[in-house]
């Protein structure tokens, strides 16, 4: 079984082409399910975060999996808007090293964000739920989580909360001296509106509304923190108000436009607007920042304040590398063995069948007892040649010596009695 990854994500492609071939999680399970319903992949999972749109996969074939791959990005999740270049794929260990990276925020704008973890947990499980993931992806997935455990234990990256929408708000403080007096407003009551509250709140940000869809999920977040909670129809008077908005809604267009914008800012009395569009697709129209007092920035215009955290985190960021490594090596050692776990399996059974076969002209005695004594018997007699053969896989030469087994054991002959 081999493995491929075909995607894009902020290091190749601007946002403007990212919101293009984002899915939104409810759609998830669905588009896994349509990755696996041609026989070109055995195993498929879909990552879709604001920053990357990645399919993973596990097939016995190369260039046609690659292909399919590539045809579903172009033709299923986006628009055909990527430029070939823009669009990456990876081969093998370099997919098990970039998933674990990844996983452990190493990939990702905000250097050690750990958001990303659990968008992929989300993609595992509607991978699962679409039964799109077998054992090969399920357990790239398991060593993938136990990768970023290690990394944020062990390594300064798990010191501190960093988030996208966190380096929003930094943006905010180099512009804004106070926070105190500035009136914020959230649009979104998801993780990203949370993230940028906890950070508004350290910055000294006091007076802050959530306006959201669902009343119900604004009121919560808004009671958690100190804010009040408003209904979508009430964005209009709630922008007029604004110093700070901060949007992160899942949608499909835009929810801001310049017309909406231009009317909020008739009310304002030309007191300037600060937007951060988190949003993937964007909540607020690029053409919004041609507004006089208006000040937009989105999630490409975040990367450079990125940067220079992403800077300070460097010497965590190395160590954390070492062990996505190390992590893979172990991945990487499993999957090289996986095709000769049949011949182990029947190796442990002869032998096995042998051991009792020779216990039982034993003199009577208790059989539960004798039949312990076997199987450990053959657990030490396999040990070391089994360990050589694990070893050997990961090298990739380990067919020689499954070869070598078979022949010396004669699995594929009839067993005498």
């Amino acid at each position: 079984m081999k493995l491929f990854l075909v995607g894009l994500s902020y290091r190749t492609a601007p946002v403007a082409v990212r919101e293009r071939y984002a899915v939104a999680p409810v759609h998830l399970v669905e588009r896994d399910a349509k990755l696996v319903s041609e026989a070109r992949l055995d195993e498929a999972a879909l990552l879709s975060t604001c920053n990357r749109t990645e399919l993973i996969a596990a097939a016995r074939s190369d260039e046609r999996a690659l292909d399919y791959l590539h045809r579903f990005m172009r033709e299923e999740l986006g628009d055909g808007s990527a430029a070939p270049a823009q669009i990456y794929e990876l081969r093998g260990g370099d997919v098990v090293e970039h998933v674990f990276r990844v996983a452990g925020g190493l990939d990702s704008m905000v250097l050690g964000e750990a958001q990303i973890l659990g968008q992929l947990k989300d993609a595992y499980r509607a991978a699962v739920a679409a039964r799109s993931c077998g054992p090969v992806l399920s357990r790239l997935f398991q060593h993938a989580f136990r990768a970023a455990k290690r990394m944020r234990s062990n390594t300064g990256l798990g010191a501190s909360q960093v988030s996208v929408a966190r380096v929003g708000v930094s943006l905010a403080r180099e512009i804004f001296e106070d926070f105190a007096d500035k009136q914020v407003l959230l649009l979104g009551a998801g993780e990203m509106a949370e993230s940028a509250l906890h950070g508004l709140r350290e910055a000294g940000a006091r007076r802050i509304s959530v306006v959201n869809r669902t009343l119900a999920s604004a009121v919560e977040l808004a009671a958690r923190h100190g804010g009040s909670a408003h209904a979508l129809d009430a964005l209009p008077a709630e922008l007029a108000a604004a110093d700070i908005l901060i949007a992160s809604v899942q949608v499909e267009r835009p929810l801001l436009g310049s017309a909406e914008l231009a009317r909020a800012l008739g009310h304002r009395r030309g007191r300037p607007l600060f937007v951060v569009d988190l949003g993937i697709p964007r909540n607020v129209a690029p053409a919004v920042a041609e507004l006089e007092d208006v000040y937009l920035y989105d999630l490409d215009d975040l990367e450079a304040t990125a940067e220079r955290g992403r800077q300070q985190r460097a010497s965590a960021a190395e160590t954390a590398r070492a062990i996505a490594r190390e992590e893979a090596e172990r991945y990487l050692a499993w999957l090289g063995a996986l095709p000769h776990v049949p011949t182990v399996r029947e190796l442990q059974e002869r032998l096995l069948s042998l051991a009792k076969r020779e216990l039982a002209r034993a003199p009577a005695g208790d059989a539960a007892q004798l039949d312990r004594v076997a199987e450990a018997l053959v657990a030490k007699l396999l040990h070391r040649p089994l360990e050589r053969l694990r070893r050997e896989a990961a090298q990739g030469t380990s067919s020689y010596y499954a070869a070598a087994l078979r022949e010396l054991f004669g699995l594929d002959e009839e067993e005498e009695e």
